[in-house]
């Protein structure tokens, strides 16, 4: 997945989501959203977390929750 190689390829959010990146890529010719943190570790420079995967609609709103 692109998010492996490059980490930072999302759109970082603002508001009530800062901090997050949101990564939109096709599934089955449906727009799929990708909701990730970046988090320093240790081990590596970065390490990505997920937070949530699903279709647009009331995306963000379930991200707000």
């Amino acid at each position: 997945m692109a998010i492996a190689t490059d980490p930072a390829i999302g759109v970082e959010k603002k508001g009530d989501l800062a901090g997050v990146f949101v990564y939109k890529f096709k599934i089955n010719k449906q727009e799929t959203l990708l909701a990730y943190r970046l988090q320093p570790n240790k081990k590596s420079p970065q390490e990505v977390v997920l937070l949530s995967l699903g279709s647009h609609e009331n995306f963000y709103d379930a991200m707000k929750r």
